[in-house]
């Protein structure tokens, strides 16, 4: 049984090939979660995600966030810096906040990448530092290692993959600063970057580094999808079971 892995899109103001703005995911976020045994299904940030009367979540098994833009400063209580290259739909944040909100209250596995991690933090009341600073690491269109956290569910996710140390494709400006209510780094870079967030209620993983850019070819970044899809089949048959 292949499980349905919800991909919430990024509205773009403009997309080659079309007169009007559109939803879109990186086809690299949508081949690895299909080469981990899903089927992923693009959610629209038009869409009211937030509306309890939805059944969309009762027919998702996972969820994958993908990176994107800036997240609003003001949704952590700063003014923006010369630095911000926000999102061109203003309702993007929301929406993405919505979709990490209905994973965590629906019990949906959950891999948030990037910008997804970022917002997650934000949503629990910590910040970000809006321009982190590129030396003595660079994080933009980089690679580099990170170093896990024993005995987390990134850990675990990760397996035989990783064994402390692990070579991530990195490309952000932004990072966590003050951690968010009830959350666990699980990473970090050598400069002291955030690079992994969990909570140890929750069935969230969330990265700062871009697995997909690598996951046809590094076990360790592929491990990720193949680590939600399982969670998303086991959720699912338990499901059915009931």
């Amino acid at each position: 049984m292949r499980p349905v892995i919800g991909v919430p899109g990024l509205s773009s103001a403009k997309i080659q090939g079309l007169r009007f703005d559109a939803s879109v995911v990186a086809n690299a976020v949508l081949r690895a979660i299909q080469r981990a045994g899903g089927d992923p299904v693009v959610l629209s940030p038009l869409v009211d995600w937030a509306n309890p009367d939805s059944r969309f979540w009762g027919l998702v098994d996972g969820l994958v966030l993908p990176g994107g833009p800036d997240i609003d400063p003001f949704r952590y209580g700063q003014l923006a810096e010369a630095s911000y290259a926000g999102c061109s739909y203003d309702g993007q944040d929301d929406a993405d906040a919505a979709a990490i909100a209905a994973a965590a209250e629906h019990g949906i596995p959950a891999l948030l990448i990037c910008r997804g991690m970022q917002l997650w933090n934000v949503e629990r009341g910590g910040d970000l530092v809006q321009h982190w600073p590129q030396q003595p690491q660079e994080h933009v269109d980089t690679i580099h290692d990170v170093e896990v956290a024993p005995g987390s569910a990134l850990a675990a996710a990760l397996g035989e993959a990783a064994a402390g140390v692990v070579s991530v494709s990195s490309y952000h400006h932004q990072a966590v600063g003050r951690v968010g209510d009830g959350l666990r780094v699980t990473a970090r870079a050598a400069d002291g970057a955030v690079e992994a967030l969990e909570d140890p209620e929750l069935n969230i993983v969330a990265v700062q580094w871009h697995p997909e850019d690598r996951s046809d070819s590094v076990a360790s970044d592929q491990a990720l999808f193949d680590w939600v899809v399982a969670q998303a089949r086991a959720r699912s048959s338990e499901q059915n079971a009931a």
